[in-house]
C-alpha cells in the first residue's frame, strides 16, 4: 500500500482537502445520530396476551392458556415457552434464538392463535414484540399550575394529543385521572319483584337509542331514504323511561327502580411526595432519538406552565446525557494523556501534534460509518470510541517515529524520500497489526445471545476506528511529517533507558533457561494469586443505585378504597423521612397496560434516596417501614422491596431455584420453605417467590337433577349470578347535549353466602332460589398458575451480595438439595451463574477462534511457521497483569474484563509485530541473529513504549472511575492496563530470547563463525 503514500505525499492539499472533508463529515454525523442508552435491540421474544373478563385463574389456564399452549410450542425455531394464567389475563411468553426471523415467526403467531377456539367471552389475543426501545423513556408527575383547577379533562383532551403528535412518540399512557359517567344505581329489590335485572335494563335503555335505515320511497323520479329515529336526549327522558315487567306485564319508570347521576372515579390513584398527582408516561417508537423526544415532551409541558405543572420521575435521556459526557470526557482525558505520553518520549511538540491527529480523526470517521450503517449514539458506540482512543494512535507513532528518527539521522537527506522511506519501512508491521486487532474483533458475534448484540456496535466502532487511523498514518501523517520538519533538530543522545534496556537483553539472551524460568514463574504464581485473591466471578458487578421500588399486595378482593386508606399511613411514614427520601412516586390500583386490566389491591412505590445514602440499610428500613403498618391495617397483605436496575441488560447476578409439581398445595408448601431458607442467608438479597398465595371464592355446584325438574339452564343460573355481581357498562349516549357513558349497577351488592343462596331465579316451573337447585361452598383458589414448557412451576430467586455468583450459587443449590420437600416436588436450580459461565465459554472460544486467526494473519504476512509462533508468544503473559490488576483493584472476573483480555490479544500482538518486523528487516540487511535482535530492540523500544503507555494513559481515567454495573466498566480498563504493562516489558525481553531459540542451529553457526573469524590470525 506504498503508493498511497506516494500519492499523498505528491497530493498534499488534495490530502489537506480530504481529511477536512472527513472532519466536517465526521462532526456532522456525531451529531445526527440518534442517542440512546443501549443498543437498540430487537429481543427475540413473543409475548400473546388473552383477557377473558372475570374468570379465575383456574379457568383462564384450562380455557385459554392450555389450547394456545398446544398450538404455540409448534412454532418453528422456538427455544422456551412460559406462562401465566392470572384472573382474567392469559399470558404467553415465547423466545427464539437471536437471528430468527422474528417478522415471519410473529405473523405465524398470529395465524395460529386466530385458529384456536376461545370461550365467546374471551378477547381476541394480542401479540407483541419484546425491544429495549419499547421501554418508557419519560415518567412524570402531573399537578394543576392552581389547587382549585381540574385539568384532567384537558389532560386526556389535549395534552395527550399533542404529546402523541411528536414525532418519534409511541404513546402517551395517562393514568390517575378522574373518570366522569352517569350512574345508574338499581335497588336489587325492586328489580327482583319486576323480575328485572341488569342487562334488561340495558336492553331497553339501548332500544330507547333507536336508529336504523329502512329502505327508501320513491317521489318525482327520486329515491329518498327512509331511517327510523328513537332518541332520548334529556337525563328527564331517560328518568321516565318505561320497561315492561315479565312477572306483572305492567311497564315501571326506571327512575322508579333506580337512581341515576353523575359520578366522578378513579380507577387508579397516583400521588407524588404526597401530592394527588396524574401520571404520564412517554414510550418512543423503536428508531427514535430518546434526547430528542425528551426534549420535545418537555418542550409541550413547558409551553403549558399556565396550566400545569411537572415532577421528574424517571427519565431515561437524562441517564443518555449523563452517560455521553462521562465517556466523552473519559476520552478527551485519554487523548490528553496519550498525547502527553507522546510528547514525553519525541521531546518534539511538532511530531506529537501529528500523531495526536489521528485521534479525533479516527473518531470522527468512524462516526460517519457508524451513522451509516444506522447505529445509534449509546453507551456502547461510545465505550467503543473511548477505548479505542489510545489504541489508534499506535499507528500514527509508530510511523512519525520512524519518520522522525530517520531525520534526526539524516539531517540533509531528501525530505520526501526519508519520510516514504520511513513509512515503507513500518508498513508491513502497521498493517498485519491492524489487520490482527481487526480479526481479534471478528469472533466477537460468535458470542451470540444478548451479548453477541449488545457487544456489536462496540466491536464495529473500535475495528472501523482503528481502520481508520491505518489509512491516516501512511497519507496525512507522512505529508504532514514532510511539511512540519523543515529545520532538522539535533539528534539526542541514545535515552538511557535505551541503554539499560541494551544491558539487560544482552544478559537474557546470555541466560535463556533463566530468562524463560523467571517468565513462567511470573504466570503461574498470578494464577496462583488470583485463585486465593476472592476477587470474584460475575456477569456483569451488581449496580449501585440510587432508586428503590417497593411493592404492596392487599388480599386479592380488597378494594381500592382500603388500598389507598392503607398507602396512606405508609405514605406519612415516608413524609416523616423525607429528607432520606427526597422524592416519592405512588401509584394505586396499578393499571397493566400490557393486559389492560387494573389490579385495586395493589400499591407501588418508587422512592430517591438521598445523596450518600447506604442502599442496603434504606432496603431495610423501607420493609420495616411496610412490615409495621401491613400488619396493623392489613392482615394477609405482602410486600416486596428491591433496588431498582437503571436498565439495559440483566446482570445474571442471581440464583434461581424452581420447583415443579402436578399437586400446586404441594408445591406452594415446597417454594415457601425453600423462600424462608434463602431469605436466612446473608449472601442473598431480593429473595422473590413467584407463587402466589391463595385467594377465597363462593364454588356454586349445580345439581343436575334439580336443574332439570326446575326447567332451568346453566347459563340462566350464570347470567343471574353475572347480573347481580358485575356493573354493566350501557354504552356511551348524547344527553343534555354531551356524550356520557351509562353505567348500570345495584345500589348493594351481594353480603355472604345467605344473600347469594336466595337469588331468584324465573322458570316455567316458577321462581326458584339458587339454594334450591345448587350448593354453595367456600374453597381456596390459586390466583396466578404460571408454567415452564407446560409444567407448573414455583421459581425463587435471590440476588447475590457481593462479586462471587459462581460460590454462591453452588452453594445455595447444594443448600437446597439438602431440605426435605415435600413428596411429588422435584427441583432444578440455576439462574445467573448458568448464563455467565455459557457466556465466558463462548467468549473464550471467540479467543481461541481470534488467536486462530491472528496466526492466520501473521503466517500470511511473515510466510513462515516458526515466526507467527514467535509473536503468539507474547500471548503467554498477558493473563500476568490482567489477573494482578483484577486483584489489586478489587475487580470481580467480568464479561467487561473478559472483553478487555480479547482487546489484548490484538493489541500486545502488535507490539510483538513492529519487534519482529525489524528483526526480519536486520537480517535481510546482513545482520547475525544476535545483532539484529539487539538492533531491533534498542531501535522499536521507544514505539512499543510509546504505544503501550499512550494506550495505558488514555484508559487510566476508566481505571480510577467507579462505573459500577456498567458494561463497558473499570473491569475491562483495568485488564487491559494491567496486561498490557506487565506483557510490554516481557515482551522485550521474552520475545528476543524464543526468537533466538527458534532459530538455534542458525545462530550456533553464526557464533561459530564468528568465533573462526576471530581466531583466524591476522596477516603480516
Amino acid at each position: 500500500m506504498s503508493f498511497l503514500t506516494k500519492f499523498s505525499l505528491k497530493n498534499g492539499a488534495a490530502i489537506f482537502i480530504v481529511a477536512l472533508l472527513l472532519m466536517g463529515g465526521g462532526f456532522y454525523s456525531f451529531n445526527g445520530l440518534k442517542s440512546e442508552l443501549l443498543p437498540n435491540i430487537d429481543l427475540p421474544n413473543v409475548t400473546v396476551t388473552t383477557i377473558y373478563p372475570g374468570a379465575s385463574a383456574d379457568d383462564v389456564d384450562k380455557k385459554l392458556t392450555v389450547p394456545l399452549e398446544n398450538v404455540l410450542k409448534g412454532t418453528e425455531s422456538i427455544e422456551e415457552i412460559q406462562s401465566q394464567s392470572l384472573e382474567s389475563v392469559s399470558r404467553i411468553q415465547m423466545s427464539f434464538p437471536f437471528g430468527a426471523d422474528m417478522e415471519k415467526l410473529t405473523q405465524q403467531i398470529k395465524d395460529a392463535v386466530e385458529n384456536v377456539k376461545l370461550p365467546e367471552d374471551a378477547q381476541t389475543p394480542t401479540v407483541n414484540r419484546l425491544s429495549f426501545g419499547a421501554f418508557p423513556i419519560v415518567s412524570l408527575a402531573l399537578f394543576p399550575e392552581k389547587s382549585e383547577q381540574n385539568v384532567a379533562k384537558w389532560v386526556q383532551e389535549t395534552l395527550k394529543p399533542d404529546l402523541e403528535k411528536i414525532p418519534g412518540v409511541s404513546a402517551a399512557a395517562i393514568s390517575g385521572v378522574p373518570q366522569t359517567f352517569l350512574e345508574v344505581t338499581v335497588d336489587p329489590a325492586k328489580a327482583s319483584l319486576n323480575g328485572l335485572g341488569l342487562s334488561s335494563i340495558k336492553e331497553a335503555i339501548n332500544g330507547a337509542f333507536f336508529s336504523f335505515p329502512a329502505g327508501s320511497i320513491q317521489e318525482n323520479s327520486i329515491k329518498v331514504p327512509i331511517h327510523i329515529e328513537q332518541k332520548i336526549t334529556t337525563l328527564a327522558q331517560l328518568q321516565a323511561l318505561t320497561i315492561r315487567s315479565p312477572i306483572t306485564n305492567q311497564t315501571v319508570r326506571l327512575a322508579d327502580l333506580a337512581e341515576i347521576r353523575s359520578v366522578e372515579q378513579r380507577a387508579e390513584i397516583s400521588r407524588y411526595n404526597g401530592k394527588d398527582s396524574i401520571a404520564l408516561l412517554i414510550t418512543k417508537k423503536q428508531d427514535a432519538n430518546t434526547v430528542q423526544v425528551a426534549e420535545d415532551v418537555y418542550s409541550i409541558l413547558d409551553k403549558n406552565k399556565d396550566k400545569i405543572q411537572y415532577a421528574t420521575i424517571f427519565d431515561q435521556a437524562e441517564a443518555v446525557d449523563s452517560s455521553i459526557k462521562e465517556l466523552i470526557s473519559k476520552g478527551l482525558y485519554g487523548a490528553l494523556f496519550a498525547a502527553l505520553t507522546v510528547l514525553l518520549f519525541l521531546r518534539n511538540i511538532r511530531a506529537t501534534l501529528i500523531a495526536i491527529l489521528s485521534i479525533p480523526l479516527s473518531l470522527l470517521i468512524a462516526a460517519i460509518f457508524i451513522k451509516w450503517w444506522g447505529l445509534t449514539l449509546n453507551v456502547m458506540s461510545l465505550a467503543g470510541m473511548t477505548v479505542a482512543v489510545g489504541r489508534v494512535v499506535d499507528d500514527s507513532i509508530i510511523v512519525i517515529e520512524n519518520i522522525f528518527r530517520k531525520i534526526l539521522r539524516n539531517p540533509n537527506a531528501d525530505r520526501k524520500e526519508l519520510t516514504l522511506e520511513g513509512t515503507r519501512e513500518m508498513l508491513s508491521a502497521i498493517l498485519s497489526s491492524t489487520i490482527t486487532t481487526v480479526v481479534v474483533f471478528m469472533p466477537l458475534g460468535l458470542v451470540g445471545g444478548i451479548t453477541g448484540e449488545i457487544f456489536l456496535p462496540f466491536a464495529v466502532t473500535v475495528v472501523v476506528a482503528l481502520l481508520a487511523s491505518f489509512f491516516v498514518s501512511i497519507t496525512i501523517v507522512p505529508v504532514l511529517a514532510r511539511v512540519s520538519f523543515n529545520k532538522a533538530p539535533k539528534e539526542p543522545k541514545e535515552p538511557y533507558y535505551v541503554r539499560l534496556y541494551e544491558r539487560i537483553i544482552r544478559s537474557a539472551l546470555a541466560h535463556k533457561a533463566l530468562t524463560l524460568f523467571i517468565a513462567f514463574l511470573l504466570l503461574i504464581g498470578s494464577g496462583v494469586l488470583y485463585a486465593f485473591g476472592n476477587v470474584g466471578f460475575v456477569f456483569l458487578p451488581n449496580e449501585k443505585v440510587k432508586i428503590v421500588a417497593a411493592t404492596i399486595e392487599l388480599p386479592a378482593s380488597t378494594t381500592l378504597e382500603k388500598t389507598n386508606d392503607v398507602s396512606l399511613t405508609i405514605e406519612n411514614r415516608f413524609e416523616e423521612l423525607k429528607n432520606r427520601y427526597p422524592k416519592r412516586s405512588i401509584s394505586i390500583g396499578n393499571f397493566d397496560f400490557e393486559s389492560g386490566t387494573t389490579l385495586p389491591n395493589r400499591a407501588t412505590y418508587f422512592i430517591e434516596l438521598a445523596e450518600g445514602s447506604d442502599v442496603p440499610l434504606e432496603v431495610k428500613n423501607i420493609e420495616t417501614v411496610l412490615k409495621d403498618v401491613l400488619e396493623a391495617q392489613a392482615p394477609g397483605a405482602t410486600w416486596a422491596v428491591r433496588e431498582q436496575g437503571g436498565g439495559g441488560p440483566p446482570s445474571n447476578n442471581n440464583v434461581d431455584i424452581k420447583l415443579y409439581s402436578s399437586d400446586l398445595t404441594q408445591l406452594e408448601k415446597a417454594a415457601l420453605q425453600v423462600e424462608q431458607w434463602m431469605q436466612q442467608r446473608s449472601d442473598l438479597k431480593q429473595v422473590t417467590n413467584n407463587l402466589q398465595e391463595k385467594q377465597q371464592q363462593w364454588a356454586v355446584l349445580l345439581d343436575g337433577e334439580k336443574m332439570k325438574a326446575a326447567n332451568l339452564s346453566s347459563f340462566a343460573v350464570l347470567g343471574v349470578i353475572a347480573d347481580r355481581t358485575r356493573p354493566v357498562n350501557a354504552g356511551i349516549f348524547n344527553l343534555e347535549g354531551v356524550d356520557q357513558e351509562v353505567r348500570l349497577s345495584y345500589n348493594k351488592s351481594l353480603q355472604g353466602k345467605a344473600e347469594l343462596e336466595s337469588l331468584l331465579f324465573f322458570g316455567p316451573q316458577g321462581p326458584k332460589k339458587l339454594s334450591d337447585v345448587a350448593r354453595v361452598e367456600r374453597e381456596d383458589v390459586y390466583t396466578s398458575i404460571q408454567k415452564l414448557e407446560g409444567r407448573i412451576y414455583a421459581k425463587i430467586s435471590g440476588q447475590v451480595v457481593g462479586n462471587d455468583i459462581r460460590a454462591v450459587s453452588t452453594a445455595v443449590t447444594a443448600g437446597v438439595k439438602d431440605l426435605t420437600l415435600p413428596q411429588g416436588v422435584t427441583l432444578e436450580s440455576g439462574g445467573g451463574s448458568d448464563q455467565t459461565v455459557q457466556t465466558f465459554v463462548d467468549l473464550g472460544v471467540a479467543m481461541a477462534i481470534a488467536i486462530g486467526l491472528v496466526y492466520l494473519t501473521m503466517l500470511v504476512f511473515f510466510g513462515k511457521l516458526r515466526v507467527p509462533f514467535i509473536i503468539m508468544t507474547s500471548l503467554l503473559f498477558v493473563p500476568i497483569g490482567a489477573l494482578i490488576g483484577l486483584i489489586l483493584a478489587r475487580e470481580p472476573l467480568s464479561l467487561s474484563a473478559m472483553i478487555g483480555l480479547l482487546m489484548l490479544i490484538g493489541i500486545v500482538v502488535t507490539n510483538a509485530i513492529v519487534m519482529v518486523d525489524r528483526i526480519n528487516q536486520n537480517r535481510s540487511a546482513g545482520l547475525t541473529i544476535r545483532e539484529a535482535l539487539i538492533e531491533s530492540g534498542k531501535t522499536r523500544l521507544r514505539p512499543i513504549l510509546m504505544t503501550a503507555i499512550a494506550t495505558i494513559a488514555a484508559l487510566l481515567p476508566l481505571v480510577f472511575s467507579t462505573p459500577e454495573g456498567g458494561i463497558i466498566s473499570r473491569g475491562l480498563a483495568v485488564v487491559v492496563v494491567g496486561g498490557l504493562t506487565t506483557s510490554t516489558l516481557l515482551t522485550v525481553v521474552f520475545l528476543p530470547v524464543v526468537y533466538e531459540l527458534a532459530f538455534f542451529r542458525q545462530h550456533r553457526q553464526e557464533k561459530r563463525n564468528a568465533t573462526s573469524k576471530s581466531a583466524t590470525p591476522k596477516k603480516k
